[in-house]
């Protein structure tokens, strides 16, 4: 396998050499000349890397010149840092620590040294340009190179007997191809999934299902694979539908043979194997498509989503894997054939195991069936159960090729980002934002227009992977963002056959560490002991949090760090002083450790990008200089720790978008920052946390200092009283809270320990483009709204979960009462979920439209008399605790399609409403400690989706006949049994 290329890492270096900062370093060095020539020189190799990429497989002395010129490449990224981070220093010194960086005794920053390594790594690039010559190298400039793929043509034909667990997608396709669409005369069916799962074969089998070629006129198969040529395709197309050549025509001859092909016609055309997202493209291609009769469709298999989304199909069919009783019916077919009942029991087993290996993906399947049909030894089969990556079977090149073309296909800027996720663990639930600070940590990540956006780059970066099938997602947000993923274990081999010993986890099996290798993680520290070499460049914990030690004086001498992950790792009481002298750290995990303070020098690391103390217990205090972290982004802190104020100069770190905790100090004492550090702030995004603005004491005032107005990337606020130590302070407390008016963009504001009976003025149009919003222990709020003009329509357009829990006074949503009684009801058009816990002045609660509510829950509101409810078609999950039995009967009667109804100390229910007879949907019930409850009625047999029963705690409980809870598929009944 050839050597990966540091595509990211060359450009970085050129980025930097052609900056205001590189032209600072020559001049400070007198280096200008040589650096001008080391930027033209690598300029050069830069335009020749693609073809170099696509010449090492076949040659080993191109792969020798790769290999050379990453080694070299590192080393010039090394020394640019060293340079940047001397500037940075020299910039911020004072004059003694000016005096020591060019003392004697600091050699490494004398001219002499610095020009001795640079002119080091100048003469190593000048030989490997001059290799270029030998090899003939083609100069490019685009960033993708156009991968041969003609060894996997395809065509339309299948043999049916052979494919196994395919009937429900053919099902599904088919469906999609004969549902009759009377709006459009063309439209477009994507398989989408990554490489091996059998998408051309799917397509093969509905091409061929005998509806399908009943239903259309006429039918055409084209392998797109090797590039999106609109001419070739249309050729191509005519081709299969006329069986004539007609290669020698110009597009327009070409044009009219197509709609001499396809004019008014029902046809179906499958485009096989595509990778174009160019979205121009697409469009002149199906323009000349759109002459076909109503009904035409188009079936295209790709690995990409995004290609499907250019097409205008969302969402895509997404091929999964066969699963395990599938899996092995294919894998026994192939390895033992028709003597399959006469083979041997341990082979079975191994086989049943190396099954699993092969995830569902059948191309992988196939290939190890056949690998072993002719093997009869346990050894042989054990040997391929214990590989740890397929990819590298001596027999295995045809699944890596396959696999390997979604690598190939990458723009350049990907191919590091991509391999460098083999650091974690197959089946690692990966975080994209921590993904993001890795790569920018690495120097992966180009800017956009600005600088500053990183972030914005690499959150690109992610998503092209996703697209690609190179990712799978596994959570999303509120806002539907995908906020982790996983690799494919398939995938993640090919990426380490890509990268080879380039990244590295550490095992028991691990005997040495190569000069080569620049990526360790590990899965053990004990594993952790010895042969860290100085170029490792990531030193990464993946799970933390292991809760045993290690000797961190290890990794001391690795001073080409960019990532460091202590996380857990640390023996409680100290940080280790060697960390202030990782100067190209920009990653640091010192999460889950127990230190009080960490070391005063920490400030001097210039390049620190993040910085994350999530559970760090003990810690009591920031350093005093956080002001000279110039370059950090991210600082991660959470609520377990017990920091008791900001430090004093935090707000000048404007590159900051990631402060997910500020807690206000008791007072305004030497080192201690206020509201005011957030002032400047306002590249914040994702959540903030205010936290003892009882501490507050200047009044709105202060607090507008916080500008919180301004902070136009902020998703979520949460703003935090102590109301311990407020005291009475409750006007107080309302002059703080005007002063922090959030942005307009805000989506999730919570509000927790504010002593007010009222919310200010902003408050009233905030809440009508909130997505969500939580009101906790607020013990003096009587209204959520303020008197307004009587036109004024409560209407909350965007909200989509509403939580209210602890408002002692609550009353209603607005204190005006509008012109002829009764309080104006809102409208919930977009809420979801909505939860009120310990409102016990609550008397009456309406809700004008919720159309789309699908949980509801109401806890200790013992007052509500009525719930004034439209129809709730969606709601499917209903909670209800001590509150009166007619809010029960008031829900059920409008929510027809419930499917989960809890409830709790309900003392005068003593049996179901009986609207609950005609809930069909309903599943799960749960009942308990509803002291009055005695009985079940008897249609109860009726609900027969009902499958989980719980009754607990109701002590005049009787069940009498228990046929009538019999076709009860869980049931957990006490009759008559106080339970604790």
């Amino acid at each position: 396998m050839a050597e990966q290329i540091p595509f990211s890492i060359v450009e970085n270096i050129l980025m930097k050499l052609g900056s205001s900062a590189g032209e600072a370093i020559g001049l400070a060095f007198g280096l200008r000349k040589e650096i001008a020539k080391l930027q033209e020189t690598l300029s050069t190799i830069r335009d020749v890397l693609l073809h170099a990429e696509e010449r090492q497989g076949k040659s080993h002395a191109v792969e020798n010149w790769v290999r050379r010129l990453k080694d070299v490449i590192y080393d010039a990224d090394d020394l640019l840092d060293d340079f940047t981070a001397y500037e940075l220093r020299r910039q911020g010194a004072i004059a003694s620590q000016v005096s020591y960086f060019f003392s004697s005794s600091n050699r490494v920053w004398s001219r002499f040294e610095m020009g001795h390594r640079i002119k080091d790594i100048r003469g190593r690039l000048d030989d490997i340009a001059k290799d270029m010559s030998v090899f003939n190298f083609i100069s490019t400039i685009t960033t993708t190179r156009r991968v041969e793929n003609r060894g996997r043509e395809t065509h339309s034909f299948v043999l049916t007997s052979e494919i196994m667990g395919r009937d429900e997608d053919k099902k599904e396709i088919v469906k999609l191809l004969l549902q009759s669409n009377n709006e459009d005369n063309l439209s477009v069916v994507a398989i989408v999934g990554i490489g091996g799962l059998g998408k051309t074969t799917l397509a093969q089998l509905v091409y061929n299902d005998e509806r399908v070629v009943k239903h259309f006129d006429l039918r055409l198969w084209v392998c797109v694979s090797d590039d999106f040529d609109v001419k070739v395709l249309v050729q191509n197309i005519v081709n299969s539908g006329r069986y004539e050549n007609v290669d020698h025509l110009d597009l327009e001859q070409l044009k009219n043979k197509l709609h001499e092909t396809l004019n008014s016609k029902r046809y179906l055309l499958v485009l096989d194997d595509v990778w174009n997202d160019d979205v121009e493209k697409w469009d002149q291609l199906r323009i000349l498509l759109k002459v076909g009769a109503r009904g035409s469709k188009v079936v295209v298999t790709t690995r990409s989503s995004k290609v499907a989304s250019i097409m205008g199909i969302d969402p895509p069919y997404v091929l999964e894997g066969l699963n395990h009783d599938q899996s092995w019916a294919l894998f026994k077919n192939l390895a033992f054939g028709e003597s399959q009942q006469r083979a041997h029991q341990n082979l079975l087993e191994i086989g049943e195991e190396i099954t699993k290996m092969c995830h569902g993906v059948p191309l992988v399947i196939k290939t190890l069936g056949r690998i072993l049909h002719s093997k009869t030894e346990e050894s042989q089969w054990l040997s391929i159960k214990n590989n740890k990556n397929l990819m590298s079977l001596h027999d295995g090149n045809n699944m890596l090729s396959v696999l390997k073309l979604s690598y190939d296909n990458l723009p350049t800027h990907l191919k590091q980002c991509f391999t460098y996720c083999t650091l974690f663990p197959k089946d690692f639930e990966v975080k994209k934002e921590m993904l993001i600070q890795l790569w920018m940590a690495q120097g992966y990540i180009q800017p956009l227009d600005e600088p500053d956006q990183l972030e914005d780059a690499g959150a690109q970066y992610f998503e092209e992977l996703l697209s690609r099938s190179l990712f799978q997602e596994v959570q999303k947000d509120d806002n539907d963002n995908v906020v982790t993923c996983i690799m494919h274990d398939l995938i993640h081999d090919m990426a380490q056959s890509v990268i080879k010993s380039e990244v590295i986890t550490l095992t028991e099996e691990t005997e040495d560490i190569s000069e080569r290798i620049h990526h360790v993680s590990f899965l053990n520290w004990s594993f952790v002991m010895k042969g860290l070499k100085k170029s490792i460049r990531t030193f990464f914990n993946p799970f933390g949090s292991s809760y045993s030690y290690f000797d961190s004086t290890l990794i001391s001498n690795c001073k080409c760090l960019r990532v460091l992950s202590l996380d857990g790792l640390l023996f409680p009481g100290s940080v280790p002083k060697y960390l202030v002298k990782l100067d190209h750290l920009r990653y640091l995990d010192l999460s889950h450790n127990y230190f009080e303070l960490l070391p005063s020098g920490l400030t001097n690391l210039k390049n620190l990008q993040t910085l994350r103390l999530l559970g760090c217990r003990w810690l009591k205090e920031l350093p005093r200089n956080m002001r000279k972290l110039i370059n950090l982004r991210h600082l991660e802190i959470d609520e377990s720790i017990k920091l008791r104020h900001m430090p004093n100069g935090l707000g000048e770190l404007t590159k900051l978008r990631s402060l997910p905790l500020f807690i206000m100090g008791d007072n305004k004492g030497e080192g201690i920052g206020g509201l005011s550090e957030l002032k400047c702030l306002n590249n914040l995004r994702g959540e903030l946390w205010i936290k003892n603005l009882e501490g507050v004491k200047g009044g709105e005032l202060e607090s507008k200092e916080a500008n919180l107005k301004g902070k136009h990337y902020l998703q979520s606020l949460k703003l935090e009283w102590n109301l311990w130590d407020c005291g009475s302070r409750g006007e107080d407390s309302e002059l703080v809270m005007d002063g922090l008016q959030p942005n307009l963009s805000l989506k999730k504001l919570n509000i927790e320990g504010y002593p007010s009976v009222r919310f200010p003025s902003w408050f009233s149009f905030m809440i009508t483009s909130l997505q969500c919003l939580h009101l906790t222990t607020l013990p003096g709020l009587e209204y959520m709204l303020e008197e307004n003009s009587s036109s004024t329509e409560l209407f909350f357009p965007s909200l989509k979960a509403l939580k209210l829990s602890g408002l002692y006074s609550f009353k209603g949503w607005c204190r005006r009462e509008i012109a002829g009684g009764g309080e104006q009801s809102p409208s919930f058009p977009s809420l979801s979920v909505l939860e009120i816990y310990e409102c016990r002045q609550l008397m009456t609660f309406q809700l004008h439209s919720s159309p789309c509510l699908s949980k509801l829950s109401i806890q200790d509101c013992r007052c509500l008399e009525s719930l004034q409810l439209p129809s709730l078609p969606c709601l499917e999950e209903l909670n209800l605790g001590r509150v009166p039995e007619k809010i029960l009967w008031q829900i059920i009667s409008v929510s027809p399609l419930l499917k989960s109804l809890h409830l709790q100390d309900i003392c005068d229910l003593v049996s179901l409403p009986q609207g609950l007879q005609h809930v069909s949907t309903l599943e799960t019930l749960l009942i308990r400690d509803c002291f009055d409850f005695s009985t079940l009625p008897d249609w109860i047999s009726t609900l027969t989706s009902l499958s989980n029963l719980t009754i607990r705690g109701c002590f005049m409980f009787k069940l009498g006949d228990p046929s009538k809870i019999a076709h009860i598929r869980t049931t957990d009944v006490h009759s008559n049994l106080v339970c604790p």
